[in-house]
């Protein structure tokens, strides 16, 4: 037994924080290395030591092994727990840190090399007698005719997997031939700057199937024992973003046959230390079957939904069996209480195709209660960069039985407060509300299967009232008295003007149903008090934007006002607002140009505008122009190339993913404004379009 009494987490953000709270519980002093980015991040202060490793990208901080190494030995680190992702599956990095007398919070080097590249492991797999989904290994130096060939053999639909990794990065679906080799030079541009490994294949995708995988620990003494499985069907880009525990779908007798499976693996290759087999699963009843995917040999992002339903810390039996200690219970000791969801908050706009979303988080408050468990990575104050991972927080709750959690759940995403940056809480909160989820129905196009609840809008009454309850925000006097500007002694607020019986109109913009539309809000003062008037904006003069006068509402909360509130800083204000007659609870955080509204858990962000002014697409169109900062991985078109509408022309990485500029007409490329490698901000013009005419 070798006592670990000063850990050093090879990672940031959220899991650092997980490790670095169950250590200091245990005792063990925690040692933080962090990029420049990160230098303020909440994982920073809680450990105990912490150490710059300089650089912004991923590749100059996290998985340079060679300053993380060198951060232990200054920081007199006696072990290093790698998290998941960066360097947590290089075997070649746990052998390096075992090397200079490190203990490896982990499992061994031979295991995580035989399983770490997915062509492998799927023979020992299939030795193993474990049943494989049809696919075919891509050696680099394939010509495109042979390219076709393997995938005419697999069938398509195929997935273009990284062989290294795992994450959604590097992963392409692929339903014709014509887009396969595109689709396997954008994967092996991903893997290799994901995982430095540019290796692919190509896999059967096997649709409307639900991903399940089994959680296994092993132990230095022979012992492997399964916690379970969890389901992670319902996925974004390949990546999951609801996790739950029991699986809805997978009948008893596939269970039984899945920890059987995962247990035999994972004993195979004399495995110790935290994994997850990975299956897909396929029909129902009688008639379901499964096949092996992969094997994680690593701490999974989700693994708290097993620890909820299980009562045990998973990061807790890491240390221990790094120690040489055997696994603290046997298989018939673990048992499973009740029903555990978990969902991903990712700063990123669904309704934008998933952009990722840049900034300062102006507001946050995610809190923990009864039965609901936070992990995060971020605070009030916290940046959200280009650099990395989109993922803000995992929130998972428990219940005694799945519509229990699932309602719980999707309580304290309602009742969550973020602001600063855009984020899929609204997505989420429709999901786990959503008949389809609550019946079970979750196999992993539910998504595609769903998209209204991808970018979910908020319906038509409470629209109205969101928009009514921007009318009070921007134009009624006692609110714009609550705001900084006007603590400051900054005169009048947007739209406010000191004279009786003059109407005030703003112009709002906000995004519904992928689309954006435009609003108008009124009001017209007097002594008595007010009136406002709300309505959908049309193309032309303002005069079209008349308001019927059921549309008129009084707030009658306060004397005089239109309502009553309470200010929470960052000067959130939430009060009563009745409409029509109908009164509801409201909050909403307004400035000079974006007002935010909250009801009943919908939200809407309108962005004030002026009076006709030019949409977003018009304000770019000097060319296509990048949707996020990032960098450019790679350019695929030349000056004087005639391109296509939906031609790919620039790739760019933002936030560990590839973004594709396509064309968004015909045309001759007149000229490059990128080249690769550089960096860009957002809204870059990366090439300039002469459109030409289809014959």
């Amino acid at each position: 037994m070798t006592p670990i009494t000063r850990l050093l987490v090879a990672n940031r953000g959220e899991i650092a924080r997980r490790i670095i709270r169950t250590a200091h519980e245990h005792g063990i002093e925690t040692v933080a290395v962090f990029s420049d980015p990160d230098r303020g991040a909440p994982f920073v202060d809680e450990a105990t030591y912490a150490v710059a490793l300089g650089g912004s990208t991923s590749a100059e901080s996290y998985l340079d092994a060679e300053k993380v190494l060198d951060a232990a030995r200054r920081a007199g680190a006696d072990s290093v727990h790698p998290g998941y992702g960066f360097l947590s599956e290089n075997a070649d990095f746990a052998s390096a840190a075992a090397d200079v007398g490190l203990v490896w919070v982990g499992p061994t080097p031979e295991s995580m090399r035989a399983m770490a590249l997915k062509v492998e492991a799927k023979r020992i797999a299939a030795a193993a007698g474990v049943p494989l989904v049809p696919g075919a290994e891509l050696e680099p130096d394939l010509s495109e005719a042979d390219l076709l060939t393997r995938g005419e053999l697999v069938g398509y639909p195929v997935l273009v997997k990284a062989s290294a990794g795992g994450g959604g990065k590097g992963m392409r679906i692929v339903r014709a031939g014509a887009d396969l080799a595109e689709a396997v030079a954008g994967a092996r541009r991903e893997a290799l700057a994901s995982f430095g490994d540019e290796t692919v294949f190509l896999e059967r995708y096997v649709e409307r199937s639900r991903h399940v995988e089994v959680q296994v620990f092993g132990d230095s003494h022979g012992s492997v024992v399964h916690l379970f499985e969890r389901e992670c069907s319902i996925q974004r880009r390949h990546q999951k973003i609801v996790e739950e525990s029991p699986s809805p779908g997978a009948t008893a007798r596939t269970l039984d046959q899945l920890y059987a499976a995962a247990v035999s693996l994972a004993s195979a290759i004399g495995y110790v230390g935290a994994g997850t087999v990975e299956f897909l699963v396929s029909g129902d009843g009688a008639a379901q079957e499964f096949f092996f995917l992969e094997m994680n040999t690593r701490l999974q992002v989700e693994h708290p939904v097993t620890e909820m339903v299980t009562g045990l810390d998973l990061v807790e039996w890491q240390i221990l069996v790094a120690q040489g200690d055997p696994l603290p219970l046997r298989q018939n000791e673990i048992q499973r209480d009740g029903h555990a969801i978990e969902v991903r908050v990712y700063a990123e706009d669904p309704s934008r195709d998933y952009l990722p979303s840049t900034g300062t988080i102006t507001a946050y408050e995610l809190l923990d209660d009864l039965g609901v468990r936070v992990d995060d990575g971020v605070a009030r104050g916290s940046v959200v960069s280009p650099y990395y991972d989109p993922m803000l927080a995992k929130v998972i709750a428990q219940g005694p039985d799945r519509a229990a959690a699932a309602s719980r759940l999707r309580q304290a995403l309602i009742e969550a407060d973020i602001a600063g940056v855009a984020t899929n809480m609204a997505s989420l909160i429709a999901i786990l509300g959503s008949a389809e989820f609550l019946s079970g129905e979750t196999t992993t196009s539910f998504l595609d299967d769903n998209p209204h609840l991808v970018a979910a809008a908020a319906p038509t009454d409470v629209r109205r009232l969101h928009l009514a309850a921007a009318a009070v925000a921007l134009l009624d006097p006692a609110t714009i008295a609550t705001r900084p500007s006007e603590r400051a002694g900054t005169p009048g607020g947007t739209g406010w003007r000191n004279v009786a019986a003059a109407p005030e109109l703003v112009r709002l913009r906000s995004r519904v149903d992928g689309v954006d539309r435009d609003s108008v809000v009124a009001r017209q003062w007097n002594r008595a008090g007010g009136r406002y008037w709300i309505g959908d904006a049309i193309e032309g003069s303002v005069a079209a934007q008349e308001i019927s006068t059921d549309s008129r509402f009084e707030c009658l909360d306060a004397p005089r006002l239109s309502a009553s509130y309470l200010s929470h800083p960052p000067f959130r204000t939430e009060g009563r607002l009745e409409v029509d007659g109908i009164r509801r609870e409201v909050a909403w955080r307004a400035d000079e140009s974006v007002v935010e509204v909250a009801v009943g858990g919908w939200r809407t962000v309108f962005e004030v505008v002026e009076p006709w002014a030019a949409s977003s697409h018009e304000a770019v169109s000097a060319g296509p122009a990048t949707p996020v900062p990032g960098t450019v991985t790679h350019v695929a078109v030349a000056v004087g190339d005639q391109v296509v509408a939906g031609q790919a022309l620039v790739v760019l990485e933002a936030m560990k993913m590839e973004h594709t500029i396509r064309a968004d007409t015909d045309g001759i490329v007149e000229a490059l404004h990128v080249a690769e490698g550089d960096p860009v901000e957002a809204h870059t013009v990366v090439v300039t379009l002469t459109p030409t005419l289809r014959p």
